[in-house]
């Protein structure tokens, strides 16, 4: 009777360990699913481009739809120039660029290996234009392996890498993250291509401030006065300081001021050839975003 007992108990023990886990796995698996759409803009001052008196500002528009999964990105960039007839490029009488448009799908794959080690994979691809696609597509993955040292620390290595055919960037990911995925006091990541310090003065309000390198190839124009049919190389390093408050489990609130510590691009030809290369000078500005989990 006593063995009976001890047997039921086990079994009943185990079936409700295998319920909880089970409803834990489907929590999981609902929240990578759940949709989000994000739709932000962001502004940058007038800088001038170095060696000219001309110069440009920038605003940048975008709206994603995304889970923990994959989504899809739009961004529009618009730009107003000054002293055009000063610039270093272009006919000295139109508006270099007027527009540039980005249309990007990207899916993360998430894979832990076991308590210490875990592996992230982003990879997407995208098309980067003026006005026509044409020649315009490219590809990027962004590859980890994290080390957890304990539960506050933690240790990641990888790859950053764009490709494009005319120019294909590679560069080593290595950071240090402390708390990176908490949702109280101080978060920090150090490293490259990203650096973030973020503390929560509350459930709902995160401060942060960071830096973050980005580059991408566009396809320029067929009538482009800086170069018919050829490409730009862009290269940013952008820091930020702002705020993120949630008013609701589903709808956050972001906003950062920005400083753009460097912009360097370099133009080739239809062919690919390198042609020249410039950068534009630091300047300030300002973003907003607004997310919604559906």
């Amino acid at each position: 009777m006593y063995k009976t007992i001890v047997l039921i108990s086990t079994l009943l023990i185990s079936a409700s360990l295998f319920a909880q886990e089970a409803k834990l796995k489907k929590g999981l698996l609902e929240r990578m699913v759940q949709p989000k759409v994000s739709i932000s803009s962001s502004y940058l001052s007038d800088a001038n481009v170095e060696g000219s008196d001309g110069s440009v500002n920038v605003s940048k528009n975008s709206i994603r739809l995304n889970n923990a999964i994959g989504g899809i990105t739009y961004t529009n960039w618009s730009f107003l120039w000054n002293n055009i007839a000063d610039l270093p490029f272009g006919n000295g009488v139109d508006k270099p660029i007027e527009q540039m448009h980005s249309l990007k799908l990207n899916a993360t794959l998430p894979y832990p290996i076991n308590d210490k080690w875990f592996l992230l994979t982003s990879i997407s691809v995208n098309t980067t234009f003026e006005k026509e696609m044409t020649d315009s597509y490219g590809g990027g993955i962004f590859g980890f392996a994290s080390y957890k040292i304990n539960d506050d620390h933690a240790l990641q290595m990888g790859v950053f890498a764009n490709y494009h055919p005319i120019s294909t960037l590679a560069l080593p990911v290595i950071s240090y993250s402390y708390r990176a995925r908490q949702t109280d006091g101080l978060q920090v990541i150090l490293g490259f291509p990203r650096a973030y310090v973020g503390y929560f003065l509350s459930d709902t309000l995160l401060l942060r401030s960071g830096m973050v390198f980005s580059q991408s190839v566009i396809k320029l124009s067929d009538a482009s006065t800086i170069e018919n049919s050829g490409y730009m190389e862009a290269e940013d390093y952008l820091s930020n300081l702002g705020f993120v408050y949630e008013f609701t489990p589903s709808f956050t609130l972001e906003s950062d001021i920005l400083y753009s510590l460097k912009r360097d691009f370099i133009l080739y030809n239809s062919a690919g050839n390198e042609q020249a290369n410039y950068s534009i000078k630091p300047s300030v500005g300002i973003s907003l975003r607004l997310k919604y989990l559906f």
